[in-house]
């Protein structure tokens, strides 16, 4: 089976690392990818895995590229390629007006792929006129469904976005050096249990709620210290300090810490007792409750999210109704004592690409 990727891009950053590690595990499983980007710093890698990558400039507005439609439509009839799987908004614009005018009996199948919450508006026809929709998540099916429900060929199929097994491996204990020199440079942390805050640090997001339940359990646990990851977005300060001076105000002074943007989640996750992942509403994927579970960390997040969505599979009970400090409290103390096993399956690389290709065979089978 031969697949085109289409991808806006291959810079390196959180789409970019997905979309390589996801083509990279489709040629694992004996898929024949061919990628079609913009460029980036990453085409190196894909050619190094003996993938095919072919540079178009898909940063061109829609009505604008006439032209262009030509070109890419001569491209993609050029690869023979059973199916199109196609990421993004604009990408998806510009190859569904090439994909349309292609010869109905000899086109490949066309998959559009959405990941994040929208408006709608006039650009929206390439991401809701393909032959097949995966969306991201629960959240954002719905969201597609119920904004585009009568132009959708069928409902959206539910492909969450996975993590690395080889990353996050819990059977690869985390080193005693790193305990150490973490341990060095935060010695309150010697003999504490620790509750990581992972995730936005934002107005938007729900670390003053994660706080307000951390002092809450502080009443009953004296052992508890808050850990935060995560830059605020934007790298405005002011909004650290105003939840230092909240976290003060609570009596955590001295309790939480903020370690800023951190490249050791892996040890972090494997080190703590539990993790809470409270973004907002709007979260597309939920990899900090996969990469947590992954590493058996007992994880809270809100039903309303995509780290919700993962839980309703791995670990039930750790989901929560958003916005009650009281909530999270009596979820956290209780999972401590209880001390629940656990784990991710079903959300790893390998398990996306099968989903994904079984989506690909029933379409190319239909069409």
């Amino acid at each position: 089976m031969k697949i085109v990727q289409v991808w806006p891009e291959l810079e390196p950053g959180e789409v970019g690392k997905v979309a390589l590690e996801f083509i990279q595990e489709l040629a694992r499983q004996g898929v024949k990818p061919v990628v079609i980007s913009t460029g980036g710093a990453l085409v190196n890698r894909l050619e190094l895995h003996d993938i095919q990558h072919i540079q178009l400039s898909l940063n061109k507005k829609p009505f604008l590229s006439v032209a262009f439609a030509r070109r890419l439509r001569n491209v993609l009839q050029s690869l023979n390629a059973d199916v199109i799987h196609v990421h993004g908004r604009l990408t998806a614009q510009l190859v569904w007006r090439a994909w349309r005018g292609m010869d109905v009996g000899a086109r490949p199948s066309l998959i559009t792929h959405v990941d994040q919450y929208f408006s709608p508006g006039r650009r929206d026809a390439g991401l809701i006129s393909g032959q097949s929709v995966i969306a991201s998540s629960t959240g954002i099916a719905n969201h597609l469904q119920q904004h585009f429900g009568e132009k959708l060929a069928d409902p959206a199929h539910v492909v969450h976005w996975g993590i690395n097994s080889r990353e996050f491996d819990r059977s690869k204990p985390v080193s005693s050096q790193w305990h150490l020199r973490f341990l060095n440079s935060y010695p309150q942390l010697e003999g504490k249990n620790w509750w990581l805050y992972s995730g936005s640090l934002s107005e938007k997001g729900e670390l003053r709620t994660f706080l307000q339940a951390l002092a809450q359990a502080k009443e009953s646990r004296d052992d508890l210290l808050g850990l935060v990851v995560g830059v605020p977005q934007g790298g405005d300060l002011r909004y650290v300090r105003k939840l230092e001076q909240l976290a003060e105000e609570l009596g955590l002074e001295g309790c939480v810490l903020f370690l800023g943007e951190r490249k050791d989640l892996r040890e972090l996750y494997a080190s703590s007792q539990l993790a809470f992942c409270l973004s907002d509403s709007g979260e597309p994927n939920g990899k900090n409750a996969m990469q947590a579970l992954a590493m058996g960390c007992a994880v809270v997040a809100y039903k309303d999210t995509c780290a919700g969505e993962v839980l309703a599979h791995c670990f039930a009970q750790g989901v929560v109704e958003r916005g009650s400090p009281q909530a999270l409290c009596d979820v956290g103390l209780t999972l401590m004592v209880q001390r629940d096993k656990a784990e991710l399956h079903g959300f790893f690389h390998e398990d996306i690409v099968k989903k994904t290709v079984n989506i690909y065979r029933n379409l190319s089978a239909t069409s």
